[in-house]
């Protein structure tokens, strides 16, 4: 994903920032995480430079209420897609559990941008690795399953998924340049 990618969406819609991706676009609806040593890292600069909620899938126990995160929890069990109200789906990272948040939102078109779903630069994001304090381990095969089962509910309920990102493993959705779908 590039700054450029970010701009282009300003003021389309709803947006979604998933991790660092809030670095692109602070001026977000919505900035998302699902790993609480993620936002331990970095909650303190987004509360000086971002806009919109801040929102977790982590359980809160004692961890997210003092830092005035908002909660949908998810369900490491559940698969695909949670249409009750208050649950989303774990999925194994936070890009699928965004996308769970988007149809808890009432999303019914959702443009994705910067799902790579793979490393073939070696950089293991756009912005490079995270801190080795707050690394984790990339799954794609699992990843890539877990999508596909997502994409069948979405598809189910008639949710418009569109695949943007400029590199993508992910075959389970239509592609699109951001440049056609936004002309």
């Amino acid at each position: 994903m590039t700054p450029e990618d970010a701009l282009a969406v300003r003021g389309k819609g709803r947006v979604i920032t998933v991790n660092d991706t809030w670095q692109l676009a602070p001026w977000a609806d919505v900035h998302y995480s699902s790993d609480h040593d993620w936002w331990d890292h970095s909650l303190p600069r987004m509360r000086a430079e971002c806009l919109g909620e801040f929102w977790t899938g982590y359980p809160f126990n004692d961890w997210a209420r003092p830092l005035d995160v908002n909660q949908c929890p998810y369900d490491k069990q559940a698969r695909g897609i949670i249409t009750k109200p208050g649950r989303i789906a774990w999925g194994g990272n936070s890009g699928y559990c965004a996308i769970g948040l988007a149809v808890q939102f009432g999303a019914v078109r959702i443009v994705l941008l910067g799902y790579d779903q793979q490393d073939p630069h070696g950089k293991g994001h756009w912005h490079g690795q995270h801190p080795d304090a707050i690394r984790k381990d990339f799954n794609w095969p699992m990843w890539h399953q877990r999508f596909a089962e997502a994409a069948a509910d979405l598809q189910r309920l008639g949710i418009d998924v569109i695949n943007c990102s400029r590199e993508s493993a992910l075959t389970c959705w239509r592609r699109e340049s951001l440049e056609e779908l936004l002309c």
